[in-house]
């Protein structure tokens, strides 16, 4: 058993200790470089009762203490896993241990991704995208910042995404496409009213469809010509923020603008080589 799940055995200690460890659980790393006075002073206790409870902890001292705790909180942010996209941390977490946490859900999310990402939907969505005489983008909320981000992107190597920023007039962009265009539709459901009507009216016009979605089953994913999945952990009851769908759409966005940029890696090397940049003389 490390030293964080013994404290974590509260039968062990008296009242006083207890005080002294839910502060040390709850600012671990503030601990580390404090001293044993500091400790004291903060958790209005005596040095000897820290002493105590290290010992009772089964360290000689304050100072071998910290030294286990440091190693063994090292070891317990390795072994963090399967975060819970809606609850990624808990009210007890200190602000290192969110750190970790969020940075674990990233990983699990691009890492869970990757896998489902498929080398002939890729080539296809990519081949849509160099080829088509427009690209137009539809989305909403967090996706549609997700899809100004991509714009900008391609931006900077001469291709340009057509997004309307207020939602009513997505319409007549999707109105206006022809089958020489492509569109991309983000919708984490694939059910939102707006995104399937804009998928309805791309359809009719012939313009083929670039889906990002967790639900293959969606009304949107049955329009699109091509599909990429995200993983679907985010329930609609509460979550704390949309951090793993934004995360993986991101993800997804970053592999097309690289793909399409590697597909003329010299031009676009040339082409964002070039670029000015702007520097404040004083």
């Amino acid at each position: 058993m490390n030293l964080i799940e013994e404290l974590k055995q509260t039968e062990k200690f008296t009242y006083n200790e207890q005080l002294i460890i839910e502060f040390i659980l709850a600012h671990t790393e503030r601990v580390l470089h404090m001293s044993i006075y500091e400790l004291a002073t903060t958790t209005n206790s005596s040095t000897s009762t820290i002493v105590r409870l290290c010992q009772k902890a089964g360290n000689s001292g304050f100072k071998e203490f910290k030294i286990k705790l440091s190693r063994d909180l090292e070891v317990y942010y390795r072994n963090i896993r399967n975060i819970d996209a809606n609850m990624p941390f808990n009210r007890e977490d200190s602000d290192s241990m969110v750190a970790n946490k969020i940075a674990q859900l990233t990983e699990e999310t691009i890492y869970s991704t990757q896998t489902i990402l498929t080398e002939k939907d890729l080539n296809q969505g990519v081949d849509l995208l160099l080829n088509a005489k427009n690209i137009m983008a539809v989305g909403v909320s967090n996706s549609f910042i997700r899809l100004t981000d991509f714009q900008t992107k391609l931006l900077r190597i001469n291709m340009y995404i057509q997004l309307v920023h207020l939602q009513p007039e997505q319409f007549y962009l999707a109105n206006n496409a022809t089958k020489e265009d492509v569109a991309i539709i983000v919708s984490y459901s694939g059910n939102t009213a707006e995104m399937v009507n804009e998928a309805q009216i791309f359809t009719k016009r012939g313009t083929p469809i670039i889906a990002i979605t967790s639900n293959l089953k969606s009304q949107l994913a049955k329009y699109a010509t091509v599909v990429y999945p995200i993983p679907n952990n985010e329930e609609a009851d509460f979550k704390v923020s949309t951090f793993s769908s934004q995360i993986a759409i991101e993800y997804i966005l970053n592999v097309l603008y690289s793909c399409i940029f590697n597909r003329n890696f010299e031009k676009n090397y040339t082409s964002l080589k070039n670029t000015p940049i702007s520097i404040l003389k004083f």
